[in-house]
């Protein structure tokens, strides 16, 4: 049985309706894990609307990487053997979860959708994409496997320890991925899936840069600015670090992590606003990266 959970804080209500509207359907049970939002009244509202909906309150945000093991607990508790998480902007697409499923099988560890960022792409050109039906994901950071709209195996996620709390938000994803593979899973990405999603508040610049595609091809493609905040960018900075710090001698320089925080920093200050506080952030997280303790 698959699961769903949405990850919520402060979230835009008219989004995660639709949000709820797209994914109930799809599933037995939906449950949401709310980040002590302050429009909680407004999300438990919401979901009362839906038989198959259920709220999870948390009076302080605790992070998407405790928020996951959370609702994967949750799941387990609800014998469900599989997790779909969402983000709280995510929508899926209609039979999204049911092309998920049909590539679960012994040793894959977790199948994501194709991410259509709605900042970047249209359905439509989405569509007109020559994609494989389903990809392997080759790397854990570089094009990694994000958590929205992964259905994940629980008994993988229990092998390997769950989410990392420590990263609190920004490389959750790829810090799990990197674990997952190490236990000798695959990952896999189905290209006929599409959810549409937002990644901040991605806006397109002049620059054009050099980036490999899943496959393992070098393309030229257009770069969006982040659109992330100074919060954002500390654990951009920090968890880029912890990364490192975790895994880095396993992956060698080839890995992204710290070696990506240098261009982090000149393309946000090339691009975006509020650039000294930026800057500040990076140069904190970068600080508290190489200060914070691993567990």
């Amino acid at each position: 049985m698959i699961i769903a959970g949405i990850v919520t804080f402060e979230p835009d209500i008219d989004r995660l309706r639709e949000n709820i509207e797209a994914i109930s359907p799809q599933v037995p049970l939906v449950l949401i894990y709310d980040n002590g939002s302050t429009n909680g009244e407004a999300i438990s509202e919401l979901s009362a609307a839906s038989p198959n909906v259920s709220v999870i309150r948390s009076g302080t945000n605790d992070g998407i990487a405790a928020a996951l093991n959370r609702l994967a607990e949750s799941a387990l508790s609800q014998s469900a053997s599989f997790l779909l998480t969402l983000d709280q902007d995510s929508v899926c697409s209609e039979r999204m979860v049911s092309k998920l499923a049909a590539e679960l099988a012994e040793g894959i560890g977790m199948v994501t959708p194709h991410i259509v960022d709605r900042n970047k792409q249209t359905l439509e050109e989405y569509s007109r994409l020559k994609l494989p039906s389903v990809e392997h994901y080759r790397q854990p950071a570089r094009r990694g496997a994000i958590t929205s709209g992964a259905v994940l195996d629980l008994n993988a996620w229990r092998k390997v320890g769950g989410f990392d709390e420590l990263f609190f938000i920004d490389y959750v994803d790829y810090d799990f991925n990197q674990r997952l593979m190490e236990a000798g899973y695959a990952i896999l990405r189905v290209n006929t899936a599409p959810l549409l999603h937002e990644v901040g508040r991605a806006t397109r610049t002049w620059l054009r840069v050099p980036r490999k595609d899943l496959s393992g091809r070098w393309r030229i493609e257009q770069f969006f600015a982040f659109g992330h905040s100074p919060t954002r960018c500390y654990y951009k900075a920090r968890n880029r670090v912890l990364f490192t710090r975790k895994h880095g001698r396993k992956l060698g320089i080839t890995h992204e992590g710290i070696w990506q925080i240098p261009q982090q920093i000149a393309l946000t200050v090339l691009f975006e606003h509020e650039r000294f506080s930026k800057l500040k952030g990076f140069v904190r997280g970068i600080r508290d990266g190489l200060r914070t303790p691993l567990i």
